[in-house]
């Protein structure tokens, strides 16, 4: 009954950011998007492993968040099968494969490495090292 509590809260930011099923991201620097399939509250309540993956998907976005502060990367959790990604005028589309869960890693001039699943924060902190290189503010 824990687990349905936190997601019970985020559903009202799945309908809001529903209405924009491709959001823009912009890229000025290191960018980190975190993604996950939108879900209804009734599939929730229909499938437990997917409300323990929402779940522990916004608790370790949460600490990836937190572990990004004062580094320059800056980090975006999305709710949707896909998105744009904008670079200066350009835009490209990114389309989640099977698993519509997971990471997406980009900074000017290099192409972007994508995670797929749920991964913790410190991981995510640790992958972001990897392929960032040193960064700071």
């Amino acid at each position: 009954m824990k687990l349905l509590c936190p997601v019970m809260v985020f559903l009202g930011v799945f309908a809001a950011r529903a209405e924009d099923p491709q959001p823009i991201i912009p890229v000025r620097g290191p960018t980190t998007v975190a993604f996950f399939e939108p879900v209804t509250e009734a599939e929730l309540k229909a499938d437990p492993d997917t409300n323990e993956a929402l779940s522990d998907f916004q608790v370790y976005a949460a600490g990836a968040r937190e572990g990004f502060q004062d580094t320059g990367i800056e980090f975006h959790e999305i709710y949707a099968r896909s998105f744009r990604i904008r670079i200066g005028n350009r835009t490209t589309t990114f389309r989640a494969g099977k698993d519509a869960v997971g990471y997406y890693f980009v900074a000017l001039g290099k192409k972007p490495r994508i995670e797929y699943g749920v991964n913790t924060g410190e991981r995510l902190v640790n992958i972001a090292k990897e392929y960032f290189g040193k960064v700071s503010k």
